[in-house]
């Protein structure tokens, strides 16, 4: 894997990370719909120029737009009630690996054993999930799993599943290239505004207030983390020669996000959920590189 390749990777890490501390940070429900806003306000313009003057999308493609979109919105509600009920070093760490573990157990079902290395990853994941909810050792609880925050995680783990399910099998119509993958990526986010909006309204959460610059400035640093974090993945595997790499190497920011999130918020536990992110992170990285 080149240095450049590992650079932008470690950036992107920090991204995501980032985006998802600012994320906590701001207790409402219309901060993610003004983040996705924000991208889709200032992609969508080029986007739709180069739809209608360059190369198109296939037919079948918008149809998986639409139903990467709803998974996109549930995704979104999904981990800000989990930030606005739970505790950040819980909900980021689990919900970023438990969809990687849940694919792995599922071609397990299919089929497709795990090499020794693989079945470890899933081991070290699987025990750092059962620990980092807990706030010692010696005090096993059995509420600390199942509360409102794991109901919200598992609906973001579902939804993380979904749309990378739909997202990989629009890979195989679509041309490859930064280019082209950022554009689908805006339209992603243009969709998945409208179903997020919807699922707001019928829930009977707020969608809009403050006005003003105000309002918007931090969705507006939001949006440059959360698109930076994805750009630099894609152009990170544009220049990686296995997939696998980089999927392993992004889990780092599992440990830059718990052990910033625990100091910044003051949450309990700090060591045993620094130690327990690190077992995920490395179990992640074994399913990626081995499994």
């Amino acid at each position: 894997m080149p240095l450049s390749a590992i650079i932008l990777v470690l950036i992107s890490t920090i991204l995501h990370a980032g985006w998802n501390l600012l994320l906590r940070s701001q207790p409402t429900s219309y901060a993610f719909l003004r983040i996705v806003i924000v991208v889709s306000v200032i992609g969508l313009g080029p986007a739709l120029i180069v739809e209608f003057f360059g190369v198109h999308f296939p037919a079948l493609v918008w149809l998986y737009l639409v139903f990467t979109g709803i998974f996109q919105a549930y995704y979104y509600l999904g981990l800000t009630q989990g930030y606005q009920n739970g505790d950040f070093s819980v909900v980021y760490p689990v919900a970023r690996a438990m969809p990687i573990l849940l694919i792995a157990m599922l071609d397990v079902l299919l089929g497709q054993r795990p090499s020794l290395v693989g079945w470890l990853g899933m081991l070290l994941v699987s025990a750092g999930c059962v620990i980092i909810p807990l706030r010692s050792l010696r005090e096993f609880n059995l509420a600390a799993y199942w509360n409102r925050t794991t109901i919200w995680i598992l609906v973001t783990v579902l939804a993380t599943v979904g749309y990378t399910s739909v997202d990989n099998a629009a890979a195989d119509l679509i041309s490859p290239g930064p280019l082209m993958a950022a554009r689908y990526g805006v339209f992603e986010a243009a969709f998945s505004v409208v179903f997020y909006w919807g699922i707001l309204k019928l829930m009977g959460q707020p969608t809009g207030a403050p006005t003003g610059w105000q309002g918007w400035k931090l969705p507006a640093l939001g949006a440059v983390g959360v698109f930076g974090a994805y750009w630099l993945i894609l152009w990170s595997y544009q220049l990686a020669s296995h997939t696998s790499y980089v999927v392993a190497l992004r889990q780092f920011s599992i440990v830059i996000g718990v052990t910033a999130g625990s100091f910044l918020f003051n949450e309990p536990a700090r060591s045993l959920r620094i130690t327990a992110s690190v077992m995920i992170a490395a179990g992640v990285a074994g399913i990626a590189l081995f499994g």
